[in-house]
């Protein structure tokens, strides 16, 4: 049996933000996620946008959480050596009624302490982006929205975390939480029982599954949003984030650059049934098309090379952060929906103060180290750094992924480094390895070969996500024998 002073369930960006916060103290921590790698769930299916706060409510926690944390990512960034580009958002309108709420919002974002916004006439609004609907008649222009990679925001935390002493346990899933006399004193899993005097639940779409949080009347729904994205040579470029008129439920479907060079449209919102699935559908997706086409009409579906869903877990009109009514030491962080990857930082400070208040005894660390090491990425350096790298680790000179022009050594490390990958889709997200033109049909078999090298995973035992998605049934000499050729001695 191990303890903890607190254990956080759920790998996601909010889990490994307050990890990250709470490895500040010299506490014993410990994060449980029941997936095979960490930020599988809606931390790596969202749009990955830096919110600015133009459409912020501050009466509400995720409204305030928003605006207070927008302004803390250019250094928290700078710490984990994640890209991050302030490119700036437009919100447009298409009528009259458009035009005066977002005039009415722009006010009261400026009240909120939103810096830089304006309002840009038809004119000027066609002068930062070209292939904007010439039909628009102006936009709220905010220079300090943002797009960020989502996954390796949420890893970063995560290895951050860990380098100061936080415990992470994957493929680790909680069963039930084990109270006496109406206080938390662990959690029953997949590895064993696991004691904790404190317990927070950053389990995303999975938070209600918890027995002492089904006592709580929280009820989690999923929300489904459906993206396209464009091959990173698609010839309709756009620099800004472009928004719609928001709606109660959504702020519409977007265009937008990503910080991998790609252009991204979507997502649609769909309540479901199944909150595991991840289906995209014809639906959904000739939605995202005639939604972002209204934006920028030039755009067509010949250069598109991936479509993907994301679940948000949806409790309600506003975040749930607080501790829970019926059981001691238990502290909820449910229902974070958009923008829970802008407000994560907040989130986890929220976190700690709640812990500070109900008792657990916080002594800072004289050795809290907050920047992450930078990973090496060749295709960010100029020819002679790459050639002298190269010259010490040829992994470097070898490319895996054409499409991306991914070497050996980035997926070797990404394998090899803290939390290192464990499926294909955990290589593509630490490297952008398969995520390019060809989606893997080249390089997919390397990633195998790769995986056996360096982690020792069997290539049919090996997967794209984990669970059930297993890429192999047989070996090439036990299919050519099963399908009766008979050459047992090749």
């Amino acid at each position: 049996m191990q303890k903890f002073d607190v254990i956080i369930v759920g790998a996601g960006v909010v889990g490994c933000a307050i990890a990250r916060e709470l490895s500040r103290y010299r506490l014993r921590i410990a994060v449980l996620e029941k997936e095979k790698e960490i930020g599988q769930g809606t931390s790596k299916g969202n749009t990955g946008l830096i919110h600015s706060g133009v459409n912020a409510d501050p009466s509400t926690l995720s409204g305030r959480l928003n605006l207070e944390a927008n302004p803390l990512f250019d250094q928290l960034t700078d710490e984990l050596a994640v890209p991050f580009d302030r490119n700036g958002s437009l919100v447009l309108a298409f009528s009259s009624e458009d035009r005066q709420a977002l005039i009415n919002s722009l006010e009261e974002a400026r009240t909120n302490g939103v810096q830089g916004i304006r309002w840009l006439n038809r004119e000027q609004l066609l002068e930062k982006e070209k292939k904007v609907n010439p039909e628009a008649l102006g936009a709220i222009y905010a220079p300090r929205g943002g797009i960020i990679c989502p996954f390796e925001f949420t890893l970063a935390l995560a290895q951050n975390a860990a380098g100061n002493g936080v415990v992470f346990l994957t493929g680790c899933r909680v069963h039930k939480t084990i109270t006496e006399e109406g206080r938390v004193v662990g959690v029953e899993t997949d590895q064993g029982f696991f004691q904790g005097d404190y317990l927070v639940n950053a389990a995303g779409l999975s938070a209600d599954e918890m027995n002492c949080v089904r006592e709580e009347g929280i009820r989690i729904k999923a929300r489904r949003g459906q993206y396209l994205v464009y091959d990173r040579d698609y010839p309709v470029q756009i620099k800004h984030t472009l928004f719609p008129r928001p709606t109660p439920v959504s702020k519409g479907i977007i265009v937008t650059p990503t910080v991998h060079g790609n252009l991204m449209i979507g997502p649609d919102a769909e309540e479901i049934e199944d909150r595991s699935s991840l289906e995209t559908t014809r639906e959904g997706i000739s939605r995202v098309i005639v939604g972002a086409k209204k934006l920028v009409p030039a755009l067509n579906t010949s250069d598109i090379i991936r479509m993907f869903s994301g679940n948000r877990a949806v409790a309600g009109d506003d975040f749930i952060i607080r501790p829970a009514r019926r059981t001691r030491g238990l502290i909820l962080a449910a229902g974070i929906q958009s923008p829970g990857l802008t407000a994560a930082p907040r989130i986890a400070g929220l976190i700690k103060e709640i812990l500070q208040d109900l008792g657990l005894n916080m002594e800072e660390k004289d050795d809290f180290q907050a920047r992450r090491p930078v990973p090496v990425r060749p295709g960010n350096m100029d020819y002679k750094e790459r050639a002298e790298l190269i010259s010490r680790d040829s992994d470097y000179g070898q490319i895996i992924c054409r499409c991306e022009g991914i070497t050996r050594g980035e997926i070797r490390e990404a394998i090899r480094a803290p939390l290192g990958a464990r499926t294909i889709d955990g290589i593509k997200r630490r490297t952008q390895a398969a995520s390019g033109r060809c989606q893997s049909g080249f390089c997919g078999p390397r990633l195998l070969e790769l995986l056996q090298e360096y982690a020792g995973i069997d290539p049919l035992q090996a997967s794209l996500r984990g669970g059930s998605s297993q890429l192999l049934k047989y070996h090439s000499k036990e299919l050519l024998l099963k399908a009766g050729e008979g050459l047992a001695d090749i």
